[in-house]
């Protein structure tokens, strides 16, 4: 057959095809030709963090070799991560009061990101939204997403590290809650990227306890700066937790809190169960310090500060401005570790005259010193280390009719603003916010001569506000 007469009977073929059709069969020619030949950009992401990183034109291969865990640790981990049901902090926002879920939904809207695309095709002026990748919003989430944009200033990249050490118990809970966390703080699960090391290193291969400590705490910020050095990669924020119970809008909180009042670091309240007074006490004043330099104590809410004003703002919830603090997580401005002199977790420099002090402790130390020392503590933020503690700490909510040994007829509900629970120290983890714990702090100056340890370590009274 002439080619000429087989090319004229298949144009004929295709006239004969209804409209409807061949326009469906050209929309979805066009979308498989616009898949296949589009090119693939990735839209970079500026720097917004509290200094200007310089970018290097060569990307350096800096990995090194790491041991790998044994086969018996692969498979304990993948049994873990592979059914990450929490055990202990399920029930945190489970039955959250209404007004509670309101204002969670406004206080953390900021930190919601949302990358929005960067050009419509014709695909989505035709309505075939559901063709592309990441479909766009409609007018009114553009507009939402828009203000949520303005409020968080953007992209904010956030790199979570976590020490562990035979805690397979709150794993479950601990890794949860991350990956719940992810999302709500503007990091896709496509854009998370899990690094789990395995150190080989022992306490006997150490001279000192607090140097082991701070060689495991710096092996976690290892990706940190491979990812600078290898990839250009840079974070906004970063997420420094130890072997906790923390609910989604614990960690929600603290980083509202840091990112509200520009902190260098963000810690919460920890406590340990004391079987004298048969009640949880404030945890670790081995790095908890006031912003005069004096330890907290190992004792009930009401003695744990000594000094007047952070005591009376600690028993309102309200956050103060502390000399240092840990308690179980942190959230830290990257700002030092990426800037000279390039902080890192150490032991006290005891030949140069400096008390022995936790690494946690010279951490804050040093970022005085760097000219970051806006520390800041959380106390609504209370972290357990055990279930015991965090079902004493996070009773449930009770209705306040069968509190009072009433059965109710009728007549109004209850006012959730004059709850007697709110009030209580160890309240309903859905305790309503207040007007004050939205107010920025006020930053002073800290001491020339802080406590730590056995002795007092001498820090700069410089601050970067």
């Amino acid at each position: 057959m002439h080619p000429k007469s087989q090319s004229s009977r298949l144009f004929a073929l295709a006239r004969q095809i209804p409209t409807p059709v061949a326009i469906v069969l050209g929309i979805l020619i066009g979308a498989l030709l616009t898949r296949t030949f589009a090119p693939s950009t990735v839209p970079s992401t500026a720097w917004r963090g509290g200094h200007t990183p310089t970018y290097s034109s060569s990307r350096l291969n800096t990995r090194h070799p790491v041991s790998l865990p044994t086969l018996e640790q692969r498979r304990r981990v993948l049994d873990l991560l592979t059914s990450l049901s929490p055990h202990h902090t399920r029930e945190c926002t489970r039955n959250a009061s209404p007004l509670y879920a309101q204002q969670v939904r406004d206080r953390y809207a900021p930190l919601i990101g949302h990358n929005a695309a960067q050009s419509s095709s014709w695909l989505m002026d035709l309505g075939l939204g559901g063709l592309d990748p990441v479909p766009l919003p409609n007018q009114v989430e553009t507009q939402y997403y828009k203000h949520r944009r303005d409020l968080s200033g953007g992209e904010h990249k956030y790199f979570f590290a976590i020490n562990l050490y035979n805690s397979f118990d709150i794993i479950p809970d601990l890794f949860a809650t991350l990956f719940r966390v992810a999302p709500c703080s503007g990091t896709t699960i496509v854009g998370m990227r899990i690094t789990i090391r395995t150190s080989q290193r022992t306490r006997g291969a150490f001279n000192h306890r607090i140097e082991y400590l701070a060689e495991v705490r710096n092996a976690a910020f290892v990706p940190l700066h491979e990812l600078r050095d290898a990839e250009n990669e840079y974070f906004d924020s970063i997420i420094f937790m130890n072997d906790i119970l923390p609910c989604v809008d614990d960690l929600l909180e603290l980083i509202w809190q840091s990112r509200r009042n520009n902190a260098g670091i963000t810690c919460a309240a920890d406590y340990m169960y004391n079987d004298e007074i048969g009640s949880p006490v404030f945890y670790d004043n081995w790095v908890a310090r006031d912003i005069n330099g004096t330890a907290l104590n190992n004792e009930p809410f009401e003695t744990v500060f000594q000094h007047a004003q952070s005591s009376e703002r600690f028993q309102r919830h309200l956050p103060m401005q502390v000399q240092s603090c840990w308690n179980g997580v942190a959230v830290l401005d990257p700002a030092p570790f990426y800037s000279p002199p390039h902080v890192r977790f150490r032991m006290a420099r005891i030949t140069d005259g400096e008390c022995s002090a936790s690494e946690c402790s010279l951490i804050c130390n040093d970022y005085w010193a760097a000219g970051y020392g806006r520390i800041l503590m959380v106390p609504r933020v209370k972290l357990a280390y055990d279930r015991r503690v965090f079902d004493i700490i996070h009773p449930q909510r009770r209705n306040l009719t069968s509190i009072r040994g009433y059965v109710r007829l009728g007549g109004l509900p209850d006012n959730p603003r004059t709850d007697p629970q709110d009030r209580s120290w160890f309240g309903p983890h859905d305790r309503l916010f207040t007007e004050e714990e939205s107010e920025a702090v006020d930053f002073v100056p800290g001491p020339t001569m802080c406590g730590a340890g056995a002795g007092t370590v001498l820090v700069t009274s410089t601050v970067r506000m």
